[in-house]
């Protein structure tokens, strides 16, 4: 929204109107007052700026009057460059919500940085900052409302001595898709004062994806797991609806906070619909090879249906434990046999509807593939008919209830004593990589789906063995 104005002719009509609580009279009026849609829903969520008497942006934000200080107080800092001092003086100008506010943080306002992990892009540090971030406006004291000593993520990309305009990218693009809190805030930028390093001040996750599953695979029931799958929709739909692909859509990019809830992250690949793949990167294939789609693999143009399919490789690993893959190499053999039809095997149980759906999202044909609307409605209709107890008859209950009693008799015969924790134990195969990096193959075939007179088998370790399973106590692990 370019302008947030009311006339004042409007203005004087409506001033004194409780806008949670308007009469039937008051109703009528508004809706002939205010015929613009978005101002209209601005009015109806958020009422009138007490300061400006505008309308607010947010639950106590007005962008007519923040805009106002943060103009101000540009003066009062700088980042030593200008291309980042303009990037973020820009940002704070079109902030309409506090969420999509970033800031010039100075280093010395973070505490206890440590050493997290390192990706195929850059290292992530975990911190303390000292202020925390802003979360709204205090009108007494006319200043920003903050959290105290908040726990973030410092995520410092490789060579951005010369704040590349790549990284510029990645912290333009968080904001942008940052709307259903399913995708990882981007707080602001600070800089390494020892390696001149600027670095992305991001929100701290609990940890990855993988880790929550390694840890909490055997506890999870199909509520929670559908729920994971849900989020992770809900940050793919964000990012699709905005007019952005991902490029880089894998497990290791989707953090958790270990209480069922996953989130999107790592949009450093992430690129406009409307930007052709030869612009990009000379037609460099990056990515982790197991969650890359085979169009992708023989170099075709990366599109929003490349992030479908790697959302069925994540969904496949959510629903079996495993990462996909994680036995054998991830060479050319592995790139061709995808291309073949090879899909991720389990001999563990998913109910049929899910299954379905997964095999919707890697279809060798993209065309086929559902769109991230589509796919965020066919998983949050299986995630309410958990939820709801009327629902318990549904299809969905019953593939569950089958498909746990399978497991059960499969895999755990032995029952585990209620005060244990199970950890999945796997060995990976040493050229199994899951961190992006170049992949670079030759003359691999068209695309198509496995059919039953396909030989596709890699090896006899596709399928995964839950025997071997590493189970301890609470008390021991801990």
């Amino acid at each position: 929204m370019d302008e947030i104005k009311l006339s004042d002719d409007v203005f004087e009509q409506i001033k004194d109107f409780n806008y949670w609580n308007l009469t039937k009279e008051q109703e009528s009026l508004i809706d002939k007052l205010i015929t613009d849609k978005e101002l209209k829903g601005c009015y109806e969520k958020y009422g009138l700026c007490k300061e400006c008497k505008q309308l607010n942006t947010d639950h106590f934000y007005c962008w007519s009057c923040k805009s106002q200080y943060f103009k101000q107080n540009f003066k009062n800092w700088t980042s030593g460059n200008h291309d980042v001092d303009e990037f973020i003086q820009k940002a704070q100008l079109k902030a309409r919500i506090v969420n999509k506010i970033i800031e010039w943080i100075e280093y010395d306002k973070f505490d206890d940085v440590e050493y997290l992990a390192k990706g195929g892009f850059g290292t992530t540090f975990k911190a303390v900052w000292i202020d925390g971030p802003i979360w709204g406006w205090d009108y007494y004291n006319n200043q920003w409302k903050r959290d105290d000593e908040a726990e973030v993520a410092l995520k410092c990309l490789h060579n951005s001595l010369d704040i590349a305009a790549d990284f510029l990218k990645e912290v333009e693009s968080n904001i942008l898709v940052y709307d259903s809190g399913v995708t990882v805030r981007c707080f602001g930028i600070t800089k390494d004062p020892k390696t001149n390093n600027f670095i992305m001040v991001m929100d701290l996750k609990k940890g990855g994806l993988r880790q929550y599953l390694n840890y909490n695979f055997i506890s999870l029931n199909w509520k929670q797991k559908v729920e994971n799958l849900c989020n992770i929709t809900f940050g793919l739909r964000d990012i699709h609806n905005k007019g952005f692909i991902h490029h880089d859509f894998h497990c290791g990019n989707i953090l958790s906070d270990f209480n069922d809830v996953s989130f999107v992250t790592d949009l450093g690949l992430c690129q406009p619909t409307n930007i052709k793949f030869s612009q990009t990167s000379n037609k460099k294939i990056y990515g982790v090879l197991p969650y890359v789609a085979p169009e992708v693999l023989r170099g075709k143009e990366y599109t929003q249906k490349s992030d479908i399919y790697g959302f069925g490789i994540i969904a496949y690993e959510i629903c079996t434990g495993f990462p996909p893959y994680h036995d054998i190499p991830h060479d050319e053999f592995l790139a061709m046999k995808i291309c073949k039809g090879l899909r991720p095997k389990s001999n563990y149980k998913t109910p049929q509807l899910i299954v379905s759906t997964i095999n919707q999202c890697w279809d060798a044909d993209p065309l086929k593939r559902p769109n991230a609307n589509e796919l965020h409605n066919l998983i949050h209709d299986l995630w309410i008919a958990f939820i709801n107890d009327k629902n318990v008859d549904s299809i969905i209950h019953e593939e569950a209830k089958e498909a746990d009693e399978i497991n059960k008799k499969t895999f755990f015969p032995v029952q585990l004593p209620l005060s244990s924790t199970s950890t999945l134990s796997y060995i990976t195969h040493p050229q199994a990589v899951y961190t992006s990096r170049l992949l670079d193959f030759k003359n691999l075939p068209e695309p198509k789906n496995a059919d039953k007179n396909d030989d596709l088998e890699y090896s006899d370790s596709l399928k995964m063995d839950f025997a071997k399973l590493d189970i301890n106590s609470k008390d021991e692990s801990s």
